[in-house]
């Protein structure tokens, strides 16, 4: 069991949160239109060489030790790259709403996946959310992403909450699938990508609620690591 902590951001007001989690799964291929994530599947595969997936949505178990807050965060390759997702916090029979970059190595992924997964870090908000203070309006939450690339900032993804599984039907699949869970920190799956797949020095991203008027942000620099020996 690992401890993490957060700023609950309530309607009410703010709070601290130390949250101690059993588990940190991903999701993958979780759009929520079943034939843009069939096509999603078949251009990974052919680009990239990315095995199709046996079973959709996928679950990935991860190492506790990936999940991290920390700015700037090193990575092995140049080859990998975020992606924006929204971040399902189960603690103590409560929902909280987070925001996380599942960053990937692409490179490693077209020899697996679970093992791309595992090996760079799950950057992941200091805030978190109240799902109740969501429900009625989640469609409506916005996530974008940007990727500094050579000085310049370009936006990189640019969706809502409706492009993704709902938490009713991730936590469902889950249930099905792993037994019942408890203290997790799951991420989501993401929007899709609007050029395909880049890679930057930094990654920033954000989930905007205008019903409610309020923004996390998630921002950090991707440091490559040498793969030679020194």
């Amino acid at each position: 069991m690992k401890t993490i902590n957060f700023k609950l951001q309530r309607m009410s007001g703010e709070e601290d949160l130390a949250l101690s989690y059993d588990e940190l799964l991903v999701i993958g291929y979780a759009g929520r239109n079943m034939e843009k994530t069939m096509e999603h599947i078949k251009e990974l595969e052919e680009q990239l060489g990315v095995p199709a997936p046996k079973k959709i949505p996928t679950i990935f178990e991860c190492s506790h030790e990936l999940l991290t807050q920390e700015k700037d965060i090193k990575f092995v390759g140049s080859k990998t790259s975020g992606e924006v997702e929204y971040v399902i916090v189960l603690y103590n029979d409560n929902i909280y709403i987070g925001l996380g970059s599942d960053h990937t190595d692409r490179e490693l992924e077209s020899v697996s996946v679970p093992k791309a997964k595992q090996v760079c870090p799950k950057p992941i908000s200091k805030e978190l959310w109240d799902y109740n203070d969501l429900k009625d309006h989640w469609d409506s939450i916005k996530l974008i992403s940007y990727q500094t690339i050579n000085g310049v900032e370009e936006v990189y993804q640019d969706g809502t909450l409706a492009d993704i599984l709902p938490v009713e039907k991730i936590l469902e699949e889950l249930k099905e699938r792993v037994g019942d869970i408890k203290n997790s920190i799951i991420y989501s799956g993401t929007v899709p990508l609007l050029k395909g797949f880049a890679y930057g020095d930094n990654f920033r991203c954000m989930m905007v609620d205008e019903v409610l008027n309020r923004t996390i942000a998630l921002d950090y620099n991707v440091q490559v690591i040498s793969e030679e020996e020194r």
